[in-house]
């Protein structure tokens, strides 16, 4: 359980959002396929059944009422077959259509997706895309004028497709100039939005690598490093390209990076799923996202709180959101770090009292086992840990994005005595698991008593090794051991003027 993220879901119902953007109608045509169309080449699907649900912008709007927020949710829609089933479906999710306006020479955005044997075969685009008129912008800004000041936050969802046009842009940062809000944007093209004093923004890896204007995986070594590695040098520039206070990019399998300020990067994980149909969980994620950011919550606090509700919708079918009931059970039973607990296929995720502290190495080989079978790759490290500091939280970030499952070897108080001397540790064994436990990027810790973990490392054979410091390969004691079991060796520098040492070195001066 993590009691401040439980929190979190007490306070959505007293939360007013309004969402703008593109409403649009996901439909699901489900049947079998046996037989290839005489006309071509193409699978005949029979359809036996048919779902419409909220897309775009509205499902968006539905994940706000989902979580218990109430939501305004402002777009344009044309006066269509599409467009009613569209405000039908919104009024079954508990979305109210007052403030949608129907334009009869718009034909409402909808997407349908021919499936056959759990397998989508095509996809069908239909509706308006070119901007909205005058009169149609001038009853929009209207309606958020009406609004903006009454709500607690406010979510962008610009697909592009003609709503948010530039007098529509010009009248939210007016608004958000006179009554400033927490603003949050979904946007292909984020730039526009840079002189809104935009709270947040949500690229995913490709619209970042566009901002970025740089490759996407580089190789180096003959090997591609992972994204977050690639993008994680960028923070800084990010934030200067969006004028966001907040960016967090979201990566598919290797969850998000997010960006603030001087503060160290801010990573959440999520494990791979087999379910290839989920649509909409970025929908999910902005949602969360902006509802802890309205009530208060410390940015990484609701990064977490957006990563745990985006775990859940990601292993559901079709176009989906999350409900607050959902997010409460997944939170109560889950690890302390559900944003990357193991997914329900793993034999792990039926025990969910599984702590992170492992004091057997019989239950060490075991969940170590449960991950390899399932194609995890495991990365351990090592230290004292002593006093946590920044360095440490942006070592174990970086170590954690180098695969699945972090674990980590922790020098017991007798070990560091004979290491560091009689005066060390500042902070017992049992206080230093607990803080490293507090942490999401780490997936499990383990005590040894010994100088050097090289026995641990016999025992979990690690995909990756990871260190820090001065060391190099060859003065490493642990490398053999490493490479023995086909290991990699990976060496990552501490951030600088951050150490356990001077601050002991600075409290003994200031007292």
């Amino acid at each position: 359980m993590k009691p401040d993220l439980l929190k979190l879901l007490d306070t959505t119902p007293n939360l007013h959002v309004i969402v703008i953007g593109e409403a649009m109608l996901d439909g699901y045509l489900e049947g079998f396929s046996d037989r290839l169309c005489p006309e071509a080449p193409v699978p005949v699907v029979t359809v036996k059944n048919r779902v419409y649900v909220p897309g775009g912008a509205a499902n968006t709007a539905v994940n706000i009422t989902s979580f218990g927020g109430q939501v305004t949710f402002l777009s344009v829609i044309g006066d269509d077959s599409e467009g009613l089933q569209l405000k039908r479906s919104l009024l079954e999710q508990g979305v109210s259509t007052t403030d949608l306006i129907v334009h009869p020479g718009r034909q409402t955005l909808a997407k349908q997706r021919a499936i056959a044997a759990s397998q989508i075969l095509l996809r069908i685009d239909t509706g308006t895309t070119n901007a909205i008129d005058g009169d149609t912008e001038q009853a929009l800004i209207a309606k958020l004028q009406l609004v903006f000041p009454q709500c607690h936050a406010v979510i962008i969802s610009d697909y592009g497709y003609g709503i948010l046009t530039a007098k529509v842009i010009d009248a939210i940062a007016q608004l958000q100039q006179q009554h400033p809000r927490i603003l949050v944007v979904d946007s292909k093209n984020l730039t526009v939005y840079r002189h809104l004093k935009v709270t947040a923004v949500k690229p995913n890896y490709e619209q970042t690598t566009q901002l970025l204007k740089i490759p996407p995986y580089i190789p180096i070594q003959n090997q591609e490093i992972s994204r977050a590695e690639q993008i994680t040098p960028y923070g800084e520039k990010l934030l200067d390209i969006t004028g966001a206070k907040i960016v967090a990019v979201t990566l598919d399998t290797e969850g998000a990076i997010v960006f603030q300020g001087d503060s160290p990067p801010h990573r959440t994980y999520t494990q791979p799923t087999n379910q290839s149909r989920t649509a909409g969980a970025g929908d999910t994620y902005i949602s969360a996202l902006t509802l802890a950011l309205a009530s208060g919550a410390a940015t990484p606090l609701a990064a977490d709180f957006a990563a745990s509700a985006a775990a859940i919708v990601v292993r559901k079918e079709g176009t989906t959101t999350c409900s607050i009931e959902e997010l409460r059970l997944f939170l109560s039973s889950s690890s302390p770090t559900p944003p990357h607990s193991p997914s329900p296929a793993l034999p792990l995720s039926s025990s969910p009292t599984l702590q992170k502290n492992i004091t057997d190495t019989n239950q060490l080989i075991t969940v170590i086992a449960d991950y390899r079978k399932a194609g995890y790759k495991i990365v351990f490290t090592n230290g004292c840990f002593d006093i946590l500091h920044a360095g440490h939280v942006s070592y174990l970030n970086r170590a954690k994005a180098l695969g699945d499952i972090l674990i980590i070897g922790v020098n017991s108080d007798n070990s560091i005595r004979r290491i560091k001397g009689e005066t060390r540790p500042i902070n017992s064994l049992e206080d230093r698991i607990q803080v490293l436990g507090g942490l999401a990027c780490v997936d499990y810790l383990i005590a040894f008593n010994e100088d050097t973990p090289i026995n641990l490392i016999r025992l979990v054979q690690p995909d990756i090794y990871v260190k820090g410091g001065d060391y190099t390969i060859e003065t490493l004691p642990e490398a053999p051991v490493i490479q023995q079991f086909g290991g990699v060796v990976k060496l990552l520098p501490f951030l600088e003027n951050r150490s356990t040492t001077e601050i002991i070195k600075k409290i003994i001066q200031n007292h």
